[in-house]
C-alpha cells in the first residue's frame, strides 16, 4: 500500500514537472522563433494546467470511442486510449516525438492498448482545421499515419505559411494519394462537419486544451511523460 502511494506521487511530480518544462519551452521556441511574445504566451498556456484524474461517465466513454478518426491497435485490447488533438499545438508535438513511438512499441503492438485520435483544433491556430481536414482526408485514402507523422514533422513549416492548401496537397502527392479527390475532400461538408462535431464533443466531456488523453475514460491532460501513461495504462492491465 505504502509503495503505491509513493509511485502515485513521483508520477504526479513527473506530470507537473513535465508539464512546467513544456510551458517554458515551447514560449522560448516561438520567441526564438520571432513570434510574438504575447503569442508565445497563449501557446504556453494553451495546455491545461495538470489536474487531479477526473473520470468520465460510462455514457461519455462509450459516446467517445464512437466514430473517431483513425484507430490503431486490436479491438479486444484491454485499454483503450482516445486523444483529442491539434496538429498545430506544440505540446501535441512533443508528445509525438518523445512518447507516441514508445507507447506504440510497449502496448499497441503487443495487443495491450487500442489507440484512437479525435480533433480539437484550438481557436488560436490558424490552420489547425486545415491540418485536420488533411489528417482525416488522408485517412480516407489510407494514409492517415503517414499524414499525421508529417503534419507533425513539418508543423514549424506550414504553420507560419498564409495558405497551407498547395502544401497539404504536396504531402498528398508524397505518399501517392489522389491529389484531385484530396483537394476536394478538404473543403467538403462531410470533413468539416466532423471536425465540428469533435469539437462540440471535446467540450461535452470538458476537455478545452491539446493534447487530452483519456485512458480507459481516465483523463490525462498536456504532453505528460511516458512514465504517466504507463502508470495509467497499468492500472487497466
Amino acid at each position: 500500500m505504502k509503495q503505491n502511494i509513493i509511485q502515485y506521487l513521483m508520477v504526479g511530480l513527473l506530470v507537473v514537472g513535465s508539464y512546467m518544462v513544456g510551458v517554458y519551452k515551447t514560449k522560448a521556441e516561438y520567441l526564438e522563433g520571432g513570434i510574438p511574445a504575447q503569442v508565445a504566451e497563449v501557446a504556453g498556456k494553451q495546455a491545461p494546467t495538470p489536474e487531479e484524474k477526473t473520470e468520465l461517465t460510462d455514457e461519455e466513454w462509450v459516446k467517445i470511442q464512437e466514430n473517431s478518426i483513425h484507430v490503431d491497435g486490436e479491438e479486444s485490447a484491454p485499454v483503450t486510449i482516445v486523444e483529442f488533438t491539434d496538429y498545430q499545438c506544440p505540446f501535441c508535438s512533443r508528445y509525438v516525438s518523445d512518447t507516441l513511438s514508445k507507447i506504440k512499441t510497449e502496448y499497441i503492438e503487443t495487443g495491450k492498448v487500442r489507440y484512437m485520435v479525435r480533433d480539437l483544433p484550438l481557436p488560436f491556430h490558424s490552420h489547425s482545421e486545415d491540418a485536420a481536414a488533411a489528417a482525416r482526408c488522408a485517412e480516407k485514402q489510407g494514409k492517415y499515419i503517414e499524414m499525421h507523422d508529417l503534419l507533425f514533422a513539418k508543423q514549424d513549416v506550414w504553420s507560419k505559411e498564409a495558405d497551407v492548401t498547395e502544401t497539404f496537397v504536396g504531402y498528398a502527392k508524397t505518399f501517392g494519394m489522389a491529389d484531385g479527390s484530396f483537394r476536394v475532400c478538404l473543403t467538403s461538408e462531410e470533413v468539416l462537419s466532423a471536425i465540428k462535431a469533435d469539437k462540440e464533443l471535446a467540450a461535452s466531456v470538458g476537455a478545452s486544451g491539446t493534447p487530452t488523453f483519456y485512458v480507459n475514460g481516465m483523463a490525462l491532460v498536456g504532453a505528460q511523460p511516458y512514465a504517466a501513461f504507463e502508470a495509467l495504462i497499468n492500472e487497466g492491465l
